[in-house]
């Protein structure tokens, strides 16, 4: 069987950014609020440039969710880590494809969250598969 707990690392390492990312910026609209009202930022397109960063974040996230939770399905027939993967993900996709997002800065710990339940549900993943099931009596596999 093809090895396919490189999507489940990854996932782990793309939710740690996403995370960073989400943490970074709401510290930072915290702390300098005058950042966001800046006319300048928004004339070089600054904030444009981050929506398509946390879009290609949210995209790249749930192409490794769905290539680690079947292939992790089909190694250890356990569904609580696609469960939380999908649940974590909902979240993080209703706060930034939605008015949400820009609701006040707190949304950004809240997506902070549905990153780290991300990370936890590829990391139960990864370790879910290095427990094999017991094989049937006389089995060649």
């Amino acid at each position: 069987m093809l090895d396919t707990r490189w999507a489940d690392r990854l996932g782990m390492f793309v939710a740690a950014g996403c995370g960073v990312h989400c943490a970074a910026l709401s510290l930072l609209f915290i702390l300098y609020p005058a950042l966001w009202m800046n006319r300048k930022y928004w004339e070089m397109g600054l904030w444009q440039k981050l929506l398509w960063l946390e879009w290609g974040l949210l995209v790249t996230a749930w192409l490794l969710v769905i290539a680690a939770m079947l292939s992790g399905w089909l190694r250890h027939r356990r569904v609580g880590p696609a469960v939380l993967a999908t649940a974590s993900l909902v979240l993080m996709t209703l706060v930034v494809a939605t008015s949400l997002h820009f609701a006040n800065q707190w949304m950004g710990l809240v997506t902070l969250a549905a990153g780290i339940l991300l990370a936890g549900a590829h990391y139960w993943n990864l370790k879910s598969g290095s427990c094999r099931l017991p094989q049937a009596e006389g089995s060649s596999t």
